[in-house]
């Protein structure tokens, strides 16, 4: 069995489809798919839709990055994460991309989601983008207090030791498929399996094999057969040692 870590099924292109992707992902063997927010809109249309999936699809609420701004109601995110379904507090971060809000109202708002996270006891999804220093900085004063993943880790093999020394996992998205990925390859070799996670971040992120807004849940599979060949283990090993992972960190009991 596999579980999605990362999928945005809240998206609207899956509107007209989802039963589709649904039916596709349990034929591929997966048996959970997390549904994450990223901006205020965003909250009820993932509680919404994993509320017709109970029990395959479950809901994480934050705001992301690239949407913060200046005098956020969080009463609003607050009322989400308080729902009894709630797996997560994600996807936050921060990115240092151009165009994307100030870093410091970027640090305001994740600062205020980790908190969050500590109060309500919930791990935590989290997105960076040319900012792991800063991030690994903040995340460090909560050594011990917050668990989480860093999805669809980008950075070094050194970095990613750092994260995972401060307790927490990463994610392999469906970069790791392409053939010339080398810096994924390198990561995915040298993790401790027992901290690998995987993720389609669909309809964000292409695998080798497939256009980004084309791929749905059921490509995790992929993304697990890569590892496997890259590690030289059984694909269901893959399968199985990510999906234990994925129910420790979310809570799952299905």
């Amino acid at each position: 069995m596999l579980i999605d870590t990362h999928c945005h099924l809240n998206d609207s292109s899956f509107d007209e489809r989802l039963p589709e992707v649904i039916h596709r992902a349990k034929k591929h063997e997966l048996c959970a798919i997390i549904v994450p927010a990223y901006d205020l809109e965003s909250l009820s249309r993932t509680h919404r839709v994993c509320d017709h999936y109970p029990d395959f699809l479950f809901p994480v609420y934050g705001i992301h990055p690239w949407y913060v701004q200046p005098n956020i109601n969080w009463n609003d995110l607050v009322f989400f994460i308080n729902q009894p379904h709630t797996k997560a507090i994600g996807e936050i971060g921060l990115d240092h991309s151009e165009g994307c809000p100030s870093h410091d109202l970027q640090r305001e708002a994740l600062m205020i989601q980790l908190e969050y996270a500590t109060t309500y006891n919930l791990p935590v999804i989290i997105h960076c983008r040319k900012a792991y220093e800063p991030l690994y900085e903040i995340l460090k004063t909560y050594k011990g207090s917050i668990e989480g993943v860093i999805h669809s880790f980008s950075s070094s093999k050194e970095m990613m030791f750092k994260f995972i020394e401060l307790g927490y996992y990463i994610s392999f998205s469906g970069s790791v498929t392409r053939s010339k990925a080398r810096k994924y390859h390198m990561n995915a070799k040298h993790i401790p399996l027992e901290r690998m996670l995987l993720e389609t971040d669909s309809p964000c992120i292409a695998t080798e094999s497939t256009v980004a807004s084309q791929v749905e849940p059921r490509h995790s599979g992929e993304i697990a057969q890569m590892i496997s060949q890259l590690r030289n283990l059984p694909y269901e090993h893959i399968c199985d040692i990510t999906t234990q992972n994925a129910k420790h960190l979310f809570r799952i009991h299905n």
